[in-house]
């Protein structure tokens, strides 16, 4: 995986998350993931075709998910996802890659990004079919924490 891809992805999320859910977030440690990795409680799972190919998988708790949802909903309650705060959050990933796609395109790299899918379990292992992930923790300053987990081949 060319490592130049991802900082696209981690600049666009931080600052994404403060702009829309109004809320600091400070970049963990990266690490590698091998396939199947665990994920989290409620996945977005937005898949990347064009001049490179993968998936990019926004990984939280369901308290987190709701205080995004809550924010991106202008502070309406969200005591539990229900359909309304799932399409909240998958539009939160959904500007996230778009806007992540136009910074590739101003470089020169074309991508297309498909509609996010949102994803709500306990226990989940993501396969990526042998491919390594690298893992972007976000600690929010809410005191949530969210995992980019990109997986890209070229």
């Amino acid at each position: 995986m060319n490592v130049e891809y991802i900082n696209p992805f981690i600049n666009v999320s931080m600052n994404l998350i403060q702009m829309v859910c109004n809320v600091g977030a400070n970049r963990g440690q990266i690490f590698v993931k091998d396939s199947p990795f665990m994920a989290d409680h409620v996945v977005i799972i937005i898949g990347i075709a064009g001049e490179f190919k993968g998936q990019v998988f926004f990984s939280m708790d369901e308290e987190t998910a709701c205080k995004i949802a809550s924010a991106m909903m202008f502070g309406m309650e969200v005591p539990a996802l229900d359909e309304m705060s799932k399409s909240a959050i998958a539009e939160l990933g959904n500007m996230i890659l778009g806007n992540v796609s136009t910074e590739f395109y101003n470089q020169g790299v074309k991508i297309d990004i498909t509609p996010p899918t949102v994803l709500v379990g306990t226990d989940m292992a993501i396969s990526t079919k042998g491919i390594k992930t690298v893992c972007v923790p976000l600690v929010l300053d809410n005191g949530g924490r969210v995992e980019i987990d990109i997986s890209i081949t070229s």
